[in-house]
């Protein structure tokens, strides 16, 4: 598939965690609660040694996909209540507080640690991403059976598909074929 276009600092690492599964093509990254605490471990959410059960994998795999559904918003779609429950919810249970560190600067931290501070420090990140500029311009793409979180770089903020190539193209060749029939 051709290159899909990423973000960077918070935004990216919301993206990346979305995009652990391409729900169109696969593969899906995080098999089971030890692929979940590598990858865990490789972003500095979480210590190494600290363990993931299957109750802490099945959370995870809640909080991508609501978070996946905030992004969503971005292109358009409804933001279901269930998703911000289940954001809600992560965020109560790692038990986010606000520090404040060197210099003073705020932050949001977790007071529970493994796989449930992991989520929270996710969310923390979906937080501030939110607060970046370039939070509109984090998307899904169009495509039903796709919804790849994509950066858009357009000028104008108006792209729809993670890649023209794949997805634009699918679309548009399925909007031909429907004119050309009806």
């Amino acid at each position: 598939m051709a290159e899909r276009d990423t973000a960077t600092g918070d935004l990216g690492l919301v993206q990346e965690f979305v995009n652990t599964v391409d729900l169109q093509d696969g593969p899906e990254l995080l098999t089971g609660p030890d692929k979940l605490g590598d990858w865990f471990v490789a972003h500095d959410l979480m210590a190494t040694g600290a363990g993931v059960d299957s109750d802490d994998y099945r959370h995870a795999l809640a909080v991508r996909e609501a978070m996946r559904g905030v992004i969503g918003g971005n292109s358009g779609l409804p933001v279901y209540p269930v998703d911000l429950a289940t954001l809600n919810e992560a965020a109560a249970a790692s038990r986010l507080r606000m520090r404040f560190g060197r210099r003073g600067k705020p932050r949001l931290e977790p007071e529970a640690t493994g796989a449930v501070g992991a989520l929270g420090r996710l969310v923390v990140t979906l937080y501030s991403a939110m607060q970046d500029d370039g939070w509109e311009r984090l998307k899904l793409c169009g495509s039903d059976t796709c919804r790849w979180a994509f950066f858009d770089r357009s000028k104008n903020h108006s792209s729809r598909w993670c890649t023209m190539a794949s997805c634009g193209n699918r679309a548009k060749a399925r909007r031909f074929r429907q004119k050309r029939s009806g």
